[in-house]
């Protein structure tokens, strides 16, 4: 069972209440937030999920970006952390943003490793009305929460999703690679983009908690090593009649980090972003064959179709042909998308 520590110096908006030193309070924190819950002027509480796996100095820049987060009167916020180390590494990180921040931080130990593992531990520590997600190698921008919440506020969405730009953590980031890491979706400010679930991630998101994630186990846990389990619950809540809003004023960077800069991990990513496509209708209830089989031929025909376009660049262009190699990875991924072909980039697998 995953478990958490209060932070040693938490605030609360507009009451004078500090707690001090305090272990394992999840009791104490629920008096407190009862407290808060029964003034007339409580603000409403949004809770920022971030799960975290031994990267530090990512992390703690993540937590500065929350940490100057421009909120509109009568909206509040907590950070939870979700160390999924073994050893707790990321406390050190939480301590010192504590430190240098006014920042509520709710710390939680999940020493399981395994990415849906992770966001549930993040989920059922949150105590807000909205929950929102972003990854410890995300940097959000100062206006990210408030356009967020002013989207589903306006609309009525039980979620809403940004624009996700990436950037080199050391030299240059170029278009083509750029690509991989962005979300772009090119819709109008506060556009329904419920078609494109398929193109979501929870990456950058802010959920509804009642409307969306009112489960125990709300991520599917048997893809903890393979990712994918944000793709099959945005099926699910976009076939029980759910509705995601695009927010472009809520944009965060993705910083990538060199080992990533590569076409041998591009190709790698995209062979699982195929088989994602497939398998989440498998993973359904009940699982949907037509759709199976018609993501099989899709990617067949993928497969074939940028292998020979990658064959032909290849003598006067490396970029291009690496460009249709890796898209032809992703037909493959859509073909073969049975366990046994799933590579692990989470849990006890490579980090990605």
């Amino acid at each position: 069972m995953a478990s958490f520590r209060l932070c040693r110096r938490y605030s609360l908006n507009r009451l004078n209440i500090r707690v001090t030193g305090l272990a394992y309070c999840e009791h104490a924190y629920e008096i407190l937030r009862q407290i808060v819950k029964m003034t007339d002027k409580s603000p409403v509480l949004i809770s920022v999920v971030v799960p975290t796996l031994n990267r530090p100095e990512p992390l703690a820049r993540a937590l500065d970006s929350l940490s100057a987060q421009r909120l509109p009167e009568g909206l509040g916020t907590e950070v939870v952390v979700i160390d999924n180390s073994r050893d707790g590494s990321a406390r050190g990180t939480v301590d010192a943003c504590i430190a240098r921040n006014r920042l509520p931080i709710v710390y939680v130990l999940a020493p399981v490793p395994g990415v849906a593992n992770a966001r549930n531990a993040g989920v059922r520590a949150a105590q807000g009305r909205w929950i929102a997600f972003l990854d410890d190698d995300e940097e959000a921008s100062p206006g990210w929460l408030a356009c967020h919440v002013a989207t589903l506020q306006a609309t009525g969405a039980d979620a809403s999703f940004g624009p996700v730009v990436a950037k080199a953590e050391a030299g240059q980031l170029t278009p083509a690679f750029a690509a991989y890491f962005s979300r772009q979706l090119g819709r109008s400010d506060r556009a329904d983009i419920t078609d494109l679930s398929a193109l979501l991630g929870t990456n950058n998101s802010v959920f509804d908690r009642g409307r969306c994630l009112d489960k125990a186990e709300v991520f599917d846990t048997s893809l903890n090593e393979v990712g994918g389990e944000d793709s099959l619950l945005l099926r699910q809540l976009a076939d029980s009649g759910r509705r995601f809003a695009w927010t472009p004023g809520a944009e965060v960077i993705e910083w990538v980090p060199p080992k990533r800069m590569n076409w041998a991990y591009v190709r790698r990513r995209r062979f699982l972003s195929g088989q994602i496509r497939t398998f989440v209708h498998h993973k359904l209830m009940p699982p949907r064959w037509a759709s199976v089989a018609l993501w099989m031929g899709v990617g067949a025909a993928q497969a074939a179709l940028e292998f020979a376009k990658a064959a032909i660049f290849l003598s006067f262009d490396r970029e291009r042909a690496e460009i249709a190699r890796s898209k032809a990875w992703g037909g493959l991924g859509k073909l073969f998308w049975g366990e046994r072909f799933r590579p692990k980039l989470y849990g006890s697998g490579l980090v990605s």
